[in-house]
């Protein structure tokens, strides 16, 4: 086999199997958290669960934003004159999902500034 495909069929590989193995590792987590929780309830102990993490939209969306702007740009700025105008276009779509992801974190800062007072 020639090593121009063995680069792309092992990087596709490499990334599945990172993946595979995040989702088992945290499939056991939540089971083990599971029985836990299941063996506390049968002694009949006070449990306290879990409290689910608050995701914040500010770096995502801050990351797709900056990663639209720099495509954009080196699109416009990087192309060959023979290449099809408007290429560069195609830089807008992650600044419009970091716009939306920043949208939305200042929405739901703003509400929770507003449950508080």
């Amino acid at each position: 086999m020639d090593t121009e495909v063995l680069i792309p069929i092992t990087m596709f590989l490499v990334a599945g199997g990172s993946f595979i193995t995040t989702m088992v590792l945290r499939l056991q987590k939540r089971k083990v958290e599971s029985a836990e929780i299941l063996a506390a309830i049968e002694k009949g102990v006070d449990i306290k669960f879990p409290e689910q993490p608050k995701k914040s939209r500010l770096l995502p969306g801050l990351m797709w934003l900056l990663t639209g702007l720099v495509m954009f740009f080196a699109l416009g700025v990087m192309m060959p004159a023979d290449a099809p105008s408007g290429i560069a276009i195609w830089g807008l779509v992650p600044v419009a999902v970091g716009a939306s992801y920043l949208i939305v974190y200042r929405v739901e800062e703003q509400k929770g500034d507003s449950e508080e007072n």
